[in-house]
């Protein structure tokens, strides 16, 4: 089984994060690979794939090296900085610098995916040191990639504005200056090829209608061009996405060909201390990255930020942040890295943790990977927390979740586990039980299904697809029944608490027993989110009481989603996280 290593590299000031992965001695090769993200969600999207990418090469004997680009992830700086498209390629070469260095390889081969494809595409193009080039659905034309990015963020937002001059897309934030420099791109016209090999793996989704590879043949590069299905799913929502198995495959066999060809010796790693840091450390923050027990052969993986004043006092507050979904420990939007420098540099420990099975812990033994509402997250979060409290000394507990994350953090509550609060953003649901499923319709979801069916209730269309199976009608009927119930099930919910008879899921209940604990609930949800209804009609006038006692708190950011997709909501959640944050001495 290889080796996973994470740590820090670059120069100081500049530090990027990267993730080593380092074949068994007897299965070594020659040649190495440099794992280049794509931009923004799509990198959220394919996080868990690259991972099996570098996992998978590493295990056919190449040292990878996966990393986060400069101003992305869990690396130094953010999108606002000055000359980042400078500092992404600066970051290519450095990857591949660090890769020789602590792999002891001669060449390596850059697999990059989208605008990462391209980036190593520009970094290797002045190197001899670049064996070949995996181009995963390269962007070869950057102004088409820039309208498809505006498109995507005019479809966030009808009015498709920032308060800033800036480019925003799937939630992440594009300067002006990075969008001219890559508008200007188009890897038809680069004055030398980027390597002597170019495998291109086009999309399975749609043509991409520009004919890169002739133009590598005229310039005298081996090109292969393949079409492995995998990528619409790689880039799929990360609960949803899959891992591309013939497209790992197909990559692995290709670089195992590569280095058959050129031959080059396996040479033993050297410490990877001589050529990395251990900690990110900038404007008084520190940044460690941590693999915490988790019973068994499991660890779960996160990322400690807290204040570079020296010593660790004891009794400092911590900030314990969840999963959102199923994306890493980076938070939704990369908010959590944000949050975590912005209050460790105030006196607060950080750790963004990624709960078994998701992002960069491995999933717990006989486990699957990728499930967002697992039943191991408690004892995930009681791990996170004993990490904290007893290896740290944290003093107080506070937890922080959106979506499932919002979930786990107050059925954490409900628990009794040792935290002084909970703020719970946007949860769907307050109920998960064995054997339910993300494609199950949810009791979120039955408001807007009910609209839509009765709306279409009296056109053509929808019974002309009921005649031809194109409609589940049992999921129509599951709908107006489940629907219909919503509105009997608070008047004998009251009723049952009345009799005092025991009740299954009662949302009231659990408010109360988390509250009766000792700890504090915060509900944070965008205006019209499904959730605060069913907290009203589930919690029923538990949560007034609570609210009036004022052991509870209820909060809402106007004109933003789910996850808070444009900059101007997220700045109003920050703001209003801020006020509700802890406070140190």
């Amino acid at each position: 089984m290889s080796q996973a290593q994470p740590f820090y590299f670059g120069p100081d000031g500049a530090r990027l994060f990267g993730w080593l992965h380092l074949p068994e001695h007897d299965k070594r090769r020659g040649i190495g690979v440099v794992v280049c993200n794509p931009y923004g969600f799509e990198e959220v999207c394919a996080h868990r794939s690259l991972r099996h990418f570098a996992t998978a090469l590493s295990e056919a004997g190449h040292p990878t090296l996966r990393f986060d680009h400069a101003c992305c992830g869990d690396s130094d700086g953010d999108e606002f900085d000055p000359d980042v498209p400078a500092r992404w390629l600066a970051g290519v070469g450095a990857a591949i610098d660090t890769l020789k260095a602590a792999a002891g390889v001669q060449q390596v081969v850059l697999l990059g995916v989208r605008l990462g494809a391209t980036l190593a595409a520009l970094a290797a193009g002045s190197r001899d040191d670049v064996a070949g080039l995996v181009a995963i659905a390269p962007v070869v034309r950057g102004r088409g990639y820039i309208r498809e990015l505006r498109m995507l963020g005019q479809s966030e937002s009808p009015a498709g504005t920032s308060p800033l001059d800036v480019l925003e897309s799937a939630g992440f934030v594009m300067t002006r200056g990075t969008e001219a420099y890559l508008s200007q791109i188009d890897l038809r016209r680069l004055p030398q090829p980027p390597a002597p090999r170019v495998l291109i793996v086009e999309r399975d989704d749609l043509e991409s209608g520009l004919d890169w590879h002739t133009e590598l043949q005229r310039q005298g590069v081996q090109v292969q061009v393949e079409r492995w299905p995998g990528y619409a799913a790689m880039t799929a929502d990360p609960q949803r996405a899959e891992v591309p198995l013939q497209m790992v495959d197909g990559v692995v066999r290709t670089v195992a060909l590569w280095d058959a060809t050129l031959g080059l010796p396996a040479v033993a790693p050297k410490p990877l201390s001589d050529h990395s840091v251990l900690h990110l450390t900038r404007a008084g923050v520190r940044e460690t990255p941590v693999c915490l027990s988790a019973g068994g052969s499991a660890s779960l993986f996160g990322v400690l930020t807290e204040p570079d004043t020296g010593p660790r006092p004891r009794g400092r507050p911590a900030v314990l942040m969840l999963n959102s979904g199923a994306v890493h420990h980076i938070g939704p939007n990369r908010l959590w890295v944000r949050l975590a420098r912005q209050w460790a540099a105030r006196g607060v420990t950080v750790l963004r943790i990624d709960l078994s099975g998701v992002g960069d812990s491995a999933a717990r033994p006989g486990a699957p990977e990728n499930v967002v509402y697992s039943a191991h997250a408690m004892q995930d979060v009681a791990d996170a927390l004993a990490y904290l409290r007893d290896g740290l000394g944290a003093g107080e507990c506070h937890l922080l979740g959106l979506c499932s994350g919002g979930y786990h953090a107050f059925k954490a509550a409900v628990a009794g586990q040792p935290v002084a609060s909970s703020t719970v953003i946007n949860p769907l649901t307050y109920f998960w039980h064995d054997g339910d499923t993300l494609s199950d319709v949810k009791d979120y979801e039955l408001g807007a299904l009910t609209s839509r069916y009765r709306d279409k209730l009296f056109t053509r269309e929808p019974w002309l697809k009921l005649l031809r199976g194109e409609l589940d009608a049992r999921v129509i009927v599951e709908v107006a029944l489940r629907r219909a119930w919503s509105h009997v099930a608070p008047h004998l919910l009251r009723l049952a608490r009345a009799l005092h008879v025991p009740i299954r899921d009662d949302l009231a209940a659990e408010l109360t027993q988390a509250v009766q604990r000792g700890i504090r609930l915060r509900f944070v949800f965008a205006a019209k989110a499904p959730g605060y209804e069913l907290l009203r009609r589930q919690g029923g006038q538990a949560i007034d009481r609570l609210l009036e006692r004022q052991l509870a708190s209820l909060d809402f950011v106007p004109d933003a989603d789910h996850t808070f997709t444009r900059l101007e909501a997220r700045e109003r959640l920050v703001a209003l996280l801020d006020r509700l944050g802890p406070r140190t001495a």
